[in-house]
């Protein structure tokens, strides 16, 4: 018995030792796992820190941007809504001073302006709604020019049997969704046609209240709707704001020249940066206009209205593109003195600058 004690006790001292080890080891995991937990809590503090930082500078930019529209106004006069002469010229030669003039950081021209604040800095871009193709007021022969430029892309390129189906479904649809009956165009679709999709609903059968209303509209893809291939999307060139049929040459945007003449991104852009250094641009969009169809001259505003209705874009904070917050808003400049300047439509943290991701969609049979 003597001689069997020592290798029993040996034996539960190995068993000690692993159980020790275990032990260690379980703690190790424990330890290690805190210290993910406390460092993963830590980063989503900074993060949080940093998009707060960036949302409100966002609105800082925001607020700098209908601040100087607001300073405008009182200078020059409330902005005029389309068919009525400038507040300007009906009281007067009132002009800001050259260094209030230097001191307006947000002009509307569709380009964005930075600006600094606490430490932090924004971006803004004013751009005039009045500049885009109103949706709602666009007629069908202009809507089909315009569908088919952005389909088609290359303007050199032909259009084939295909595309013309698709351009005609598109133009029908929405002229569909936005009339108030409920009468089928030949390639259009009312709600017989939506209450068959996965997600049933019904034909608008009135006006379009939001751009993204589009995406409802049968033919209207993602890559329609927010562009593709070098080709602006329907989202950049028809407003729901604008309520005028006519296009304001004087602050269009590059993408409603390329959609409206069928010319590409450079050209578009070098007709822009002619109108910015003052070279008149009317007469020779007038002419290409009037090349495809005299019609469509009728199109251009030749008056020189102020800026009316804006869609205000800001970005923040610029330093940091990781958690970089994004706002905008769609605002009303012609809204009374004792107002203010009249805020349309907010975007908080506003959505992508292009498509969402995900595997792209498939383009819809008609």
């Amino acid at each position: 018995m003597r001689g069997t004690e020592p290798a029993r006790r040996r034996g539960e001292r190995g068993v000690a030792l692993l159980l020790v080890l275990w032990m260690f080891m379980v703690l190790g995991v424990l330890a290690l796992d805190f210290a993910r937990y406390m460092r993963d809590d830590a980063m989503a503090s900074v993060n949080l820190a940093d998009e707060t930082r960036g949302y409100y500078l966002a609105l800082a930019g925001m607020n700098r941007a209908i601040f100087d529209a607001q300073r405008r106004r009182e200078k020059n006069g409330p902005a005029a809504p389309p068919g009525t002469a400038p507040a300007a010229l009906q009281q007067g030669p009132h002009t800001l001073d050259e260094d209030e003039e230097d001191d307006l950081l947000v002009p509307v021209d569709g380009q964005w302006h930075e600006g600094d604040f606490a430490g932090g800095r924004w971006a803004v871009r004013m751009t005039d709604e009045g500049g885009r193709i109103s949706l709602n007021k666009v007629d069908e022969m202009l809507l089909q020019r315009i569908i088919k430029n952005l389909v088609q892309g290359d303007p050199t390129a032909g259009i084939d049997r295909r595309m013309q189906q698709v351009i005609d479904t598109v133009v029908d649809s929405i002229l569909d969704w936005r009339d108030h009956d409920n009468l089928k165009r030949a390639n259009g679709a009312e709600s017989a046609y939506y209450l068959k999709r996965h997600v049933p609903y019904r034909a608008k059968n009135a006006f379009f209240d939001s751009p993204e209303e589009l995406l409802l509209v049968r033919g209207v893809t993602p890559d329609l709707y927010y562009g593709s291939n070098g080709m602006p999307g329907l989202r950049d060139v028809f407003s729901v704001y604008n309520r005028s049929p006519k296009i304001s040459l004087e602050t269009a945007p590059p993408v409603v020249f390329q959609a409206l003449l069928g010319i590409d991104a450079a050209a578009a852009a070098d007709l822009v940066a002619q109108r910015d250094v003052g070279v008149p641009i009317g007469d020779q969009v007038k002419a290409q206009l009037a090349s495809v169809d005299p019609a469509l001259v009728t199109l251009v505003d030749d008056s020189t209205n102020l800026p009316h209705l804006v869609m205000i874009d800001a970005r923040g904070d610029l330093a940091s593109t990781r958690n970089q917050s994004h706002v905008a808003a769609v605002a009303d400049l012609a809204a009374p003195a004792t107002e203010g300047t009249r805020i349309i439509r907010w975007l908080d943290r506003a959505p992508w600058d292009a498509r969402p991701p995900g595997p792209p969609a498939a383009r819809e049979k008609s």
